[in-house]
This record gives C-alpha cells, sequence and structure tokens, in this order.
C-alpha cells in the first residue's frame, strides 16, 4: 500500500466515524432514556478520540 493510498484509506475511516457520530448526536438528542444518552454520549467521546489518533497519522 502506498503513502497515498495509506492516507486516504485513512480519510475514509474518519468519514465514516463522523457519520457514525452525527447518528449518535441524533439519537442522543431525540431520546429520553437517561441511560442510552450517557452511552451515546460516551461512545461519541471515543469515536472522537479516534478521529484525532488517526489525524495524527496523516
Amino acid at each position: 500500500m502506498t503513502k497515498e493510498q495509506m492516507q486516504e484509506r485513512i480519510q475514509q475511516l474518519i468519514r465514516k466515524r463522523k457519520q457514525e457520530i452525527e447518528r449518535l448526536l441524533e439519537t442522543k438528542r431525540n431520546t429520553k432514556d437517561e441511560t442510552l444518552y450517557i452511552v451515546c454520549e460516551q461512545v461519541i467521546l471515543q469515536k472522537q478520540r479516534f478521529i484525532e489518533e488517526l489525524r495524527t497519522l496523516l
């Protein structure tokens, strides 16, 4: 895999995680269940951290 291919793959992963975050934010906004709200919040934070780690590879 070339450096350019690796960078593109990382960008794809970042885009995918951002889409997942958007879905989780929507769920979080629409829920009245406190447990689900907290879980969404935690997963969003984990995905954001992962995105930051991926960006350091670029």
